[in-house]
């Protein structure tokens, strides 16, 4: 079996690449070419990042994230949410007239009844397969990002997923329309440096509707009540603050930590609005996070003790992956 190893995980606009020999993290990547980027040469594009990467060419490749969607390179069929997370590793799907190369499934959830909620994801999987290899434990974890997602575990497996387009609205917003000659200004600046106009923004999510509450900035800076150069910071309250009230008014218990997954900038602000609302947060390393989940799944679909084999959506056998 190879030695090499590469993990990836290929997203819309982004995409990560980790080259692991014998187990251990030999180089790691990051670069603009997502699907937007690469489609429809996603080959090419994976061949010119192995070169990159200067991984040999007999390295197997396992990857996650939108590279999996009816979008990407190939499409594959979402997992349900009730599968524990561990399973994960078994259900790598082989991508046609590529040797040694997989894509993670992602994941659905569907919330019980006649008018029963939907949500997904791709790519967060692997990442809460990490956390839980590093440290197995249910409750709520939040995966902030351009898609935030709440994920409540109970058993190690999904039973509630929550997305939130908080980083795509921030976006949206500061690019046109009412707010952006407001926030035209303090693109790129720490929300943090004016901590008082972020946690007015948090606790306004909690008083109004979010588009009322929305409009409300900008009543209140052309009022003069809110400082124009403040208005970013207000306004990275009020998005996130949105998704610590929803949790909230489901009962999100004070006694229990929410683990944040994502980069250390947005989780900074997430335990913020945590310590504002009275709650506790983790904040988890992602890099270990996102090490260890790649070795799960390499170990996994090489039949480790205890794994099993690896299956594809609808039983299908996949080709085993070399051990990590």
């Amino acid at each position: 079996m190879s030695r090499h190893w590469i993990g990836i995980d290929w997203g819309t606009t982004h995409r990560r690449a980790w080259w692991f020999t014998d187990g251990l993290l030999q180089r790691q990547l990051a670069d603009d070419q997502g699907l937007l980027a690469a489609a429809p040469h996603f080959a090419p594009s994976l061949a010119a990042l192995r070169a990159r990467l200067g991984a040999p060419l007999e390295a197997t490749v396992v990857m996650a994230g939108m590279v999996g969607s009816a979008s990407g390179w190939q499409a594959v069929p979402y997992l349900d949410a009730g599968r524990p997370l561990a399973d994960w590793a078994q259900q790598l799907v082989p991508v046609a007239g590529q040797a040694q190369c997989f894509i993670v499934p992602g994941c659905c959830w569907r919330e019980a009844g006649a008018e029963a909620a939907v949500d997904v994801m791709r790519g967060e999987e692997t990442q809460l397969l990490g956390a839980w290899q590093l440290a197995p434990q249910d409750g709520w974890a939040l995966l902030p990002g351009t898609h935030s997602k709440w994920v409540l575990l109970q058993g190690g497996a999904v039973q509630r997923l929550h997305t939130y387009l908080s980083g795509e609205l921030h976006a949206l917003l500061s690019a046109g329309g009412t707010l952006a000659p407001l926030l035209a200004a303090q693109a790129g600046s720490d929300p943090l440096d004016r901590p008082e106009a972020f946690a007015q923004g948090v606790r306004a999510a909690g008083r109004a509707a979010l588009s009322r509450a929305l409009f409300g900035l900008r009543a209140q800076v052309v009022t003069g009540a809110l400082a124009p150069e403040a208005a970013g910071a207000y306004l990275s309250g009020l998005l996130l603050g949105a998704e610590w009230h929803e949790a909230l008014a489901r009962g999100l218990a004070a006694q229990q930590p929410v683990r944040l997954i994502g980069s250390p900038a947005l989780c900074r602000l997430h335990a913020r609005c945590a310590e504002l609302l009275g709650r506790q947060s983790l904040t988890l390393d992602i890099e270990a996070v996102q090490t260890a989940a790649w070795r799960a799944l390499g170990a996994g679909a090489a039949g480790e003790p205890g794994a099993g084999p690896a299956v594809a959506p609808g039983g299908t056998q996949a080709t085993a992956l070399p051990r990590p």
